[in-house]
């Protein structure tokens, strides 16, 4: 368990637990008032009020875990491939057609239960919280805290400065080996999940790479890599449909000839991976970067092109 404390130093001469539990240990308000409520705030090892005032020398500490709200879904049975973990987090290879976290139309079945069931079995506590999300038919890396604080640091660590790399097969090939797209992305309707290119969306940029080119059924195809800079929702497969060059098996964005492609091969999802994910690890300070293998037999239905 990461240790949340800091010893006062001179210039702390004075200065509320409150004010350390907020900037020096970066505790939202909330989670500072579950903590006193939980009895998890000291001083120098003893329960501790936050509106103590400190001397040079004083440790203030928290024990986040004792505030943690109960797990909010059903843990469940199952496998799950773990790629990396450490006491606050777990990066998973998540499987194409799988939800990420519950919904009204599929209560059961999802990532997040069966991570939650992961980490209860393995010594931990069911609580399990989502960091980053995947399209349900998207494969690859999605990262899972083991409390509402540790997300909270996670999310803000993805937030400033992370690398975010996918492998997609598309339908022909984009523009140029390698270039950035630049454009702005919207909903195509309010409250739909489409989303479209328009001068009046928020300002998506993908950078992508040729890896290389196949035929199957006279038809030419492209293996691609993309590196999100901003996170927009469907981004790399709007931006991909914008180029003309759709990802196969995409039934959003696919187009007349793409669709009737990925009929003939027989594609019932779109050829995305979410291959790497790389951050700055918010508890040791240590660069972290993960990679998901891709264990989908759809991606090797195209000879030639995974090699």
């Amino acid at each position: 368990m990461r240790d949340f404390s800091y010893t006062a130093g001179p210039q702390d001469e004075g200065r509320k637990v409150y004010h350390v539990l907020r900037r020096e240990l970066a505790l939202s308000a909330s989670l500072v008032k579950r903590l006193k409520n939980a009895g998890a705030i000291y001083l120098n090892g003893a329960p501790a009020f936050t509106d103590v005032r400190l001397k040079a020398g004083d440790t203030v500490s928290a024990r986040p875990d004792l505030a943690e709200r109960p797990a909010d879904l059903e843990p469940e049975e199952g496998a799950v491939e773990v790629l990396y973990e450490t006491e606050a987090y777990a990066v998973v290879n998540k499987p194409a057609g799988v939800i990420v976290h519950p919904s009204m139309a599929r209560l059961r079945g999802s990532l997040a239960a069966l991570v939650s069931g992961y980490f209860l079995r393995t010594g931990g506590s069911a609580v399990c919280h989502v960091v980053n999300r995947l399209d349900r038919d998207t494969s690859g890396c999605v990262i899972f805290a083991k409390g509402a604080h540790y997300k909270t640091l996670l999310s803000q660590a993805l937030a400033e400065d992370a690398g975010k790399e996918y492998l997609a097969v598309n339908y022909g090939l984009l523009p140029s080996e390698a270039g950035i797209i630049d454009e702005p992305i919207r909903r195509a309707e309010p409250m739909k999940m489409r989303r479209i290119v328009s001068p009046d969306g928020r300002r998506a940029v993908t950078e992508y790479q040729r890896v290389r080119q196949a035929e199957a059924m006279g038809e030419s195809m492209s293996l691609n890599r993309f590196v999100l800079r901003t996170g927009r929702t469907h981004q790399i497969r709007v931006h991909s449909a914008f180029l003309g060059s759709p990802v196969l098996g995409d039934c959003i964005y696919g187009t007349e000839a793409s669709d009737a492609l990925s009929a003939r091969l027989g594609l019932t999802s779109q050829l995305l991976h979410a291959r790497r994910i790389s951050f700055r690890d918010p508890f040791t300070g240590k660069d972290v970067s993960v990679e998901a293998p891709i264990n989908r037999e759809d991606f090797f239905i195209i000879p030639n092109l995974l090699n």
